[in-house]
């Protein structure tokens, strides 16, 4: 199962919707299209597959998680199905408090810093992220949520510098964040971590990403590596991290 979208361009979307794989064709199919307006209420980003209490659930979020479903195909489908995330928790028919409204209600004083959830610091630096893509992950060695996220704009790279964070929940707080990666004036976006290649207990994760000249304002791309996925792996016991831990 896919989510796709319809693009005329890389800022102008036609349509989006989910597909489903169709193993006698090879091929995918059109299994339910969304509303153009509601880009929230639907799969995207990494998705999380996680029990709680409440049952089992898809999170997902690009990179923070604010919209779960129930992980059957009638209900990914169907947006009246999702929950997104609120001040007061779960709920349904409202708009989730993501990154951005955080932000906003922060500026203008309606929230305190210290209540917020995804207004994650650089450790080095003290100065606010906002982080553009990422996927999150329980991590069985450190008993947390680990967040891979790449920044946008703020560093060597416009998409191309990568953050470490922990939580104790998948909603955080998310509140110190590590630089792990840099590039120099090259992109490296979309980073996402891979739980099946876990080693030690998970003190080794493997994170990839596309490395590509787009958007880097880079104008020589580099051969041979140019626009594929590069991995990296990271020991949670370097204790460069141990900032993005207190």
């Amino acid at each position: 199962m896919a989510h796709y979208a319809h693009m005329k361009s890389l800022d102008e979307m036609l349509g989006h919707g989910l597909a489903i794989f169709n193993d006698d064709k090879a091929e995918f199919e059109k299994l339910a299209e969304f509303q153009l307006a509601d880009r929230v209420r639907c799969p995207h980003g990494h998705p999380i597959r996680h029990r709680d209490a409440s049952g089992e659930w898809f999170y997902f979020g690009n990179p923070f998680p604010v919209a779960r479903a129930r992980p059957d195909l009638k209900r990914l489908a169907d947006p009246a199905s999702y929950e997104l995330w609120t001040r007061s928790g779960w709920k349904s028919a409202t708009q989730p408090l993501d990154a951005g409204e955080e932000r906003k209600l922060v500026k203008s004083g309606k929230l305190k810093q210290s209540e917020a959830r995804f207004q994650p610091v650089d450790v080095d630096t003290g100065k606010p992220l906002a982080l553009h893509a990422g996927s999150v992950c329980w991590n069985e060695y450190r008993k947390r949520w680990v967040l891979i996220a790449v920044a946008q704009g703020g560093g060597p790279s416009f998409l191309g510098e990568v953050y470490y964070a922990e939580a104790p929940e998948l909603t955080g707080p998310w509140l110190r964040a590590k630089k792990i990666v840099t590039h120099d004036k090259y992109s490296f976006y979309n980073p996402v971590q891979h739980p099946f290649f876990d080693q030690q207990g998970g003190r080794l994760i493997y994170f990839e990403g596309t490395y590509a000249e787009t958007f880097s304002g880079n104008p020589v791309a580099t051969p041979r590596y140019d626009y594929n996925q590069i991995m990296y792996r990271l020991d949670l016991a370097d204790p460069r991290l141990e900032a993005a831990r207190r």
